[in-house]
């Protein structure tokens, strides 16, 4: 019996124990270059990143900013503006308060005179009759309506802005007052009756005014507090 011996096959080109080529993809020199495009691209997003966030951030104090100094310019007008119509009330206040006690001494000293006239009209009043001037104060508001424009007040302190509210409403009591008596004074029937009424208005207004006064106050030393904080 002849035994013959195993060649290698052809197709194979190689012996068993032979290792196989590394290909590309394990090839430790492809290793190292996968790895820096790795980290060149965690680098690049990294920037990108930081150039977003920078740029918000930029954005957010310009905002900010902005926002402070538009506050600031009202609130400057707001300290103008009560500064002015803290100047009107007190031109008339001391007048009202004088002209109610006037009156009420008036109506003391000539009680049934006045009665008289009440019932006729044709009986004339006593002389000399005490001055009724309905003068008033006229009060700006201005700085409120651009704040409402710019939308302003939303930068400022709430409570600063409550207080500038609380004296405008007590400001449009007193011209509320005003615009009262000045219908009556075109519209009365019995001058006994109207000088019963002006007595009425020089001492709600007096008291309106007392109260208007108080509120500056308290908040124009606030006005200044908040104006200084923001420098």
């Amino acid at each position: 019996m002849h035994v013959h011996a195993r060649r290698p096959s052809a197709a194979s080109g190689r012996g068993r124990d032979e290792p196989a080529p590394a290909t590309e993809s394990t090839s430790p020199a492809a290793r190292p270059h996968r790895r820096h495009s790795f980290l060149k691209i965690l680098l690049e997003v990294g920037l990108i990143t930081a150039g977003v966030f920078l740029g918000l951030a930029g954005e957010s104090w310009r905002e900010s900013r902005e926002h402070r100094e538009l506050a600031e310019q009202s609130l400057r007008r707001f300290r103008e503006e009560f500064r002015s119509n803290r100047k009107a009330v007190e031109r008339v206040h001391q007048m009202h308060k004088d002209q109610e006690k006037a009156l009420l001494a008036y109506f003391n000293a000539n009680g049934p005179a006045l009665m008289a006239s009440m019932m006729d009209p044709r009986q004339p009043v006593p002389l000399p009759v005490p001055d009724a001037t309905t003068d008033s104060a006229v009060f700006d508001y201005s700085t409120w309506d651009v704040a409402v424009a710019t939308q302003s007040l939303a930068y400022i302190d709430p409570e600063v802005v409550a207080m500038i509210s609380d004296a405008q409403r007590m400001q449009q009591m007193i011209e509320d007052d005003h615009k009262a008596i000045a219908q009556v004074s075109y519209s009365y029937q019995n001058f006994v009756h109207f000088l019963r009424g002006l007595a009425g208005y020089f001492g709600d207004t007096a008291l309106h005014e007392s109260l208007l006064l108080e509120r500056y106050d308290k908040l124009l030393p606030r006005l200044d507090k908040a104006i200084e904080g923001g420098e």
